[in-house]
């Protein structure tokens, strides 16, 4: 397998650490020149996953052409906002390449999931999704860790998972890609939710009454797009939750602990060296609710609190008295 890594950030970057761990010899593109430049020189990153050293087998490239040509098999670990722009930089595959997306959002224009977008610029080609609980300095560092890789069908799922498996990182496969997408996309939203909660100084009570419902809201959304049940309560779904929920690494929970402490969603962006995927996805969210007509209010509230000025109490009072039902 030839492989190139699309996207020299953190999990870029500690991706290919951990491949090259399995064997492997992956292609590492960045697309700012002096990062990679520097990432050439000192063997590790000048701004991410300090003290971790690339492997030898990792090579390096700023030329986007180059990644593409050398490798079979392209991951893609670039922030989702960005994904539409670089599948369309990249050349036709004509069924050459297959797509890893480690992605975890949702086009809020469109609505559309990484693997959609990939199938719309790369028609017929194999696409999977790797999803879970990864914070990329774990990864990097060796951490045992555990992950789901999904595919609609074949073997590809099958053939990513022993190749990229260790004795520190274990690779499970599923043919639900809908739902391991959705779960890493839905479950940032949550996250933001969750360091709301938080921010605002509330106990483990409202954090653990929150995580739970936000599991529920994201089972419904899993389910009535078209995804399973039985992915929400694995490794990409309330695995992946949990981590990014409570996790102090997680940029979608410092999102929501900024935004409890009274900041504006503007400054705490501008100051966040990293993505927070979900201060995008949740945009998506009411109209992909609607689609499937069940109810997600606890992303609702999240956009009402980001995006139209709601005050975080105000909104969790909301959620607090709507009306009653059974569990």
């Amino acid at each position: 397998m030839k492989l190139s890594i699309l996207g020299a950030g953190s999990w870029g970057t500690a991706l290919s650490v951990h491949l090259a761990r399995a064997g492997l010899e992956p292609l590492l593109w960045g697309r700012d020149p002096e990062t990679m430049a520097a990432l050439s020189r000192d063997r590790r990153h000048p701004r991410r996953l300090f003290g971790i050293a690339l492997p030898p087998e990792v090579r390096l490239t700023a030329d986007l052409s180059e990644a593409f040509g050398f490798a079979d098999t392209l991951v893609l670990a670039v922030p989702c906002a960005s994904m539409r722009a670089l599948l369309w930089a990249t050349p036709a595959s004509d069924g050459r390449h297959n797509f890893v997306s480690t992605s975890k959002g949702i086009e809020p224009e469109t609505g559309k999931r990484m693997s959609e977008l990939i199938l719309e610029a790369h028609p017929g080609a194999q696409v999977a999704a790797l999803s879970g609980p990864t914070f990329a300095e774990g990864v990097a560092k060796g951490d045992p860790t555990a992950a789901v890789i999904a595919a609609d069908g074949g073997v590809f799922a099958l053939e990513l998972q022993h190749r990229f498996s260790t004795p520190v990182f274990r690779f499970y496969t599923s043919d639900d890609l809908i739902g391991v997408e959705l779960c890493g996309a839905l479950k940032n939203v949550v996250a933001i939710a969750a360091g709301i909660v938080s921010g605002l100084g509330f106990g483990h009570n409202t954090l653990a009454a929150l995580v739970t419902r936000g599991l529920a809201e994201i089972d419904r959304l899993v389910r009535g797009l078209g995804g399973k049940a039985q992915t929400v309560h694995g490794l990409a779904g309330i695995g992946d939750l949990m981590l990014t929920c409570t996790g102090q690494q997680s940029r979608n929970r410092r999102v929501g602990e900024e935004i409890g402490h009274g900041r504006k969603l503007s400054e705490i962006l501008v100051e966040m060296p990293e993505v927070a995927e979900g201060a995008r996805t949740c945009l998506a969210v009411p109209a992909l609710a609607a689609r499937s007509g069940v109810e997600a209010p606890i992303a609702e509230a999240v956009v009402r609190v980001l995006y139209e000025d709601v005050p975080p109490r105000e909104a969790i009072e909301r959620l607090m008295t709507r009306a009653l039902r059974a569990e």
